[in-house]
This record gives C-alpha cells, sequence and structure tokens, in this order.
C-alpha cells in the first residue's frame, strides 16, 4: 500500500529530477516576457479588465474525469494559477502506480479584445514510474491557444478555436473540459475549486 509518506518521498524525488533538468535544459532562463508574448504595451478595455479580474487567481483539482471514471485526490492533483499575466499549472494523475503523469507548465495569458489567449513555453511532463520515469520537454501546443469568451450570469464559459477544450470559470472555481488532452489526445475533465484571488 502506498502511504502519504512514500507519496511524499516520491513527489520530493521528482521535484528534484524536474529541476535537475530545467537547469540542463536552460528553460529557467527563458528571457521571453508577457509584454513580447501578448503586446503588454496596448490597453485593455474595461470588459477585458473584468473578465482578468474574474480568472486571476490560484485553483486546485477536486476530480479528474477521464471519460470512464471519476478519480479523487490524492489519485489525482494539480493546481493552476493565472496572476497578472502569468500562467502555472501542474497536474499529477497517480491512478495507475506503474503509469504516473505529471504536467508542468508555466507561461503567460491575456484577454484582448474579447478572447483569453495563453501558452506554456516552458512545459515538462513526466511519465512511468517513481523508479524509471521518461520527461519530455515539449510544449503541449505552438503558439498562444485561443478562446472565445461568453458571459453567462457571474461567470464565463470559454470556448477553444477548435472547440476541443472549454473553460466554465465562476467565482468559486473551474471546470476545464478537453476532448484532445496529451499526446494521446484524450477526454479529460477537471474540476477546479478557487482557493485564492
Amino acid at each position: 500500500m502506498i502511504t502519504k509518506e512514500k507519496r511524499s518521498r516520491a513527489g520530493v524525488r521528482i521535484l528534484l529530477l524536474v529541476a535537475s533538468v530545467l537547469q540542463v535544459s536552460g528553460c529557467s532562463h527563458n528571457t521571453l516576457t508577457h509584454q513580447n508574448l501578448v503586446g503588454g504595451e496596448e490597453r485593455s478595455n474595461k470588459s477585458d479588465q473584468k473578465i482578468l479580474a474574474l480568472i486571476n487567481g490560484m485553483y486546485e483539482v477536486v476530480s479528474w474525469n477521464d471519460g470512464s471514471k471519476t478519480h479523487l485526490p490524492p489519485d489525482v492533483s494539480g493546481r493552476w494559477v493565472f496572476m497578472d499575466g502569468q500562467v502555472m499549472s501542474i497536474i499529477h494523475n497517480r491512478t495507475d502506480p506503474q503509469a504516473h503523469q505529471a504536467a508542468i507548465g508555466w507561461g503567460e495569458g491575456t484577454v484582448k479584445e474579447g478572447r483569453f489567449l495563453y501558452r506554456y513555453p516552458e512545459h515538462i511532463t513526466i511519465k512511468g514510474s517513481t523508479q524509471s520515469p521518461s520527461i519530455g520537454l515539449e510544449s503541449p501546443w505552438e503558439g498562444m491557444r485561443s478562446f472565445a469568451i461568453e458571459w453567462k450570469g457571474d461567470s464565463i464559459e470559454m470556448t477553444s478555436q477548435s472547440g476541443k477544450q472549454t473553460w466554465v470559470i465562476s467565482p468559486s472555481g473551474m471546470l476545464y473540459t478537453d476532448r484532445a488532452w496529451g499526446p494521446q489526445k484524450v477526454f479529460a475533465q477537471r474540476r477546479w475549486k478557487r482557493i485564492s484571488r
């Protein structure tokens, strides 16, 4: 049986491995800035500012549905943070002890003319058991991913250009649905609670 202590030790080993990969790959020294990617000189309109105010915050995974089953922490966990144009995501899927998956990304985002735009120019995926993980350093997509935004009461619903990804963000949390998530392009739906603004 995997105890909380064993899981914690495995997590520390993975984080040390990630830090080593970052140092070797040069990812920790990316010189791209938010201004370079999304035109930081431009002023947003009031509607864009209202959307940004709703999105800003830190969120924690509450559940993860893989299309056939809903998984709960500690088998799945994660944090997503969007603050002042910076975005960070950490996702862990431990539902299969021999095929753990983790994705860690950080980058930039903005709302411009009623569209949410973001990207992870720095991204790491880790797969496999804790004894023999494989590491990938490729971004999950090229360029900025763009979402159309529609207000629904005090929430927003955002839909990607392809229609395969949707986000519903409310004052209490968010629901992210991806019909082509990860390298295998599988269904994933994650519920997140807002833990800070």
